[in-house]
């Protein structure tokens, strides 16, 4: 019994330690490796490291490649507006739906307790602990809609975007906004106002968006490591120019003088 038992355990230890390293970028979108060098880092065999990585493929933060192992999957501006766009769509229906339903007293408990959860952007403990609990935070008005299949699909959504949200977080200090917004979200789900609680939930989602926006094209780092695949049409124009310029002039000159 003890062989069956332990192998899983020891998966699920490899798959946090992954995923932790994913997320707050130890291991950089486009870094290459192998299930040998991450079995090695980690001490351990490559079976519970391949069911490691299984998982956080299924999760789409890697991508398999038949030569060289596996690679972090590139964060980029559209993957981050889409996934924005449907927490826009969801949140906002599960804060109207909470305001209508909510009756549960441990919901309330847990909005109340953690709407004034903050961080220190400076700080990688204060930002991994304030992350759980925002999770929770918009888990617990999620399950108050009283919806299953939305808070489900909305768990699977924060999941992916906790990458981003890392991001957004390490280099802006929004902790004030998001009391205020957390705070004025609770109060209108508390009184029943269902359009005002889906209008904050709604303004906090395009916030937090810009934050997370503003700081995938602001950093150097991450835009050496290709988390930047779609720009501005200016920029792109500006990318673009130089490629498109010379073949136009050069070719048919070429044509001609033979």
């Amino acid at each position: 019994m003890e062989p069956r038992t332990a192998v899983p355990n020891l998966t699920d230890r490899a798959y946090a330690t992954i995923k932790s390293q994913l997320i707050y970028l130890d291991l950089p979108p486009g870094t290459m490796f192998t299930e040998a060098s991450l079995a090695r880092e980690l001490g351990i065999s490559k079976t519970p490291v391949r069911e490691a990585l299984a998982r956080v493929r299924r999760e789409g933060l890697v991508e398999a490649s038949a030569r060289s192992g596996y690679r972090v999957t590139p964060v980029t501006v559209k993957d981050a507006r889409n996934l924005f766009a449907l927490r826009i769509l969801l949140e906002g229906e599960a804060a109207a739906l909470a305001a209508q339903h909510m009756e549960d007293p441990k919901h309330l408990g847990v909005l109340d307790r953690l709407q004034k959860a903050s961080y220190n952007p400076k700080d990688v403990d204060s930002i991994k602990t304030y992350m759980r609990r925002n999770t929770e935070f918009h888990m617990t008005v999620a399950r108050a809609s009283g919806n299953e299949h939305l808070a489900a699909v909305l768990e699977q959504i924060l999941d992916q975007m906790e990458r981003l949200f890392h991001i957004g977080l390490a280099l802006t200090n929004r902790a004030d906004e998001i009391i205020h917004e957390h705070t004025d979200l609770v109060k209108a789900i508390v009184s029943g106002d269902e359009k005002t609680a889906r209008e904050v939930a709604v303004t906090q989602i395009r916030n937090s968006q810009r934050m997370v926006l503003d700081a995938l094209l602001a950093s150097p780092r991450l835009l050496s490591t290709n988390v930047v695949a779609e720009v501005s049409p200016r920029a792109a124009v500006k990318r673009t120019r130089p490629r498109t310029a010379r073949p136009r002039t050069a070719r048919p000159r070429a044509r001609r003088r033979r």
